[in-house]
């Protein structure tokens, strides 16, 4: 146990492991019967706070406990179903608890990273998993990746699919100077399959004579709402992406997904306009 904040006779209890510093889980005690009801697993939290009788408001890191993946900001509110001795109202659904999860909206003047060991020293290698740019276009809110096995090498293809197939870890940074945002896809390339290497056998279900497989550097095309002057381009092992923000990119959030039978993971970077029922306490 290593915190207990009392809240009209009940208490929320944070514990965790010896073995596990880092990571801590929260539940709810009702001080009249003790009933002990777990509100989340174990996570990073950086702030968590009780607005109301049973229900916390969290915000995690991102990391997740079980594996080295760093994902957005997790922003929820859980609270406890039923009463102190456990009985449910015949409205409420069947659960020791339930939750919402609001959108993580990001800074995008502020750097942030993404994906297995992203904030590791020496990404790529520290990684091990080669990936291929597969798409990347411009969005009428942001901008779209999709990827797929560097084909350079069996051994290469084979890396793609430890378990599951996942986007490249990636980081940003942003140059105030000329409001230029910059996406650093690690261990990516934009062309492979080129040497030949027989890894037809590995592919599955990719199209076939899917490699040599080339996606252009240069200009990802007009301007939007939110970007100007995109440009992809290889950069030693990784392959950076750039832009100019205009000034109504206010924030940004990452949506992931997978085009194909989990084999073309992708994701996409959304921007919005300020908000003022949003952001109203964030400016002066």
């Amino acid at each position: 146990m290593r915190k207990v904040t009392p809240y009209e006779g009940d208490y929320l209890v944070e514990y965790g492991y010896e073995n596990d510093p880092d990571f801590a889980l929260l539940a709810w005690v009702f001080g009249q019967t003790g009933r002990r009801v777990q509100l989340a697993g174990r996570s990073q939290f950086t702030t968590y706070e009780i607005t109301g009788p049973g229900e916390v408001r969290y915000t995690t890191t991102g990391w997740d406990a079980g594996t080295a993946w760093k994902g957005l900001p997790e922003i929820r509110t859980v609270w406890v179903v039923g009463d102190e001795h456990g009985s449910i109202h015949p409205d409420q659904d069947w659960g020791a608890v339930q939750s919402y999860q609001e959108t993580a909206w990001l800074d995008p003047t502020q750097p942030f990273s993404m994906g297995t060991s992203s904030e590791a020293a020496d990404p790529p290698k520290e990684w091990g998993r080669y990936e291929q740019l597969y798409d990347a276009r411009i969005d009428a809110d942001g901008l779209s990746f999709s990827f797929i096995p560097n084909g350079d090498s069996p051994e290469k293809v084979v890396s793609f699919f430890p378990a599951v197939t996942t986007i490249p870890p990636f980081s940003t940074a942003f140059d105030p100077e000329g409001r230029i945002f910059t996406i650093r896809l690690y261990n990516t390339c934009l062309e492979s399959g080129s040497t030949e290497a027989d890894v037809d056998e590995w592919l599955g279900d990719y199209p076939e004579d899917l490699y040599p497989y080339s996606f252009p550097a240069g200009s990802l095309g007009r301007d939007s709402h939110f970007l100007k002057d995109v440009t992809v381009a290889q950069d030693g092992e990784d392959v950076v992406v750039s832009a100019v923000l205009t000034d109504r990119a206010w924030r940004f959030t990452v949506e992931t997904s997978n085009l194909g039978r989990d084999n073309i993971p992708s994701f996409r970077i959304v921007f919005r306009e300020y908000d003022w029922e949003i952001d109203k306490e964030e400016v002066s």
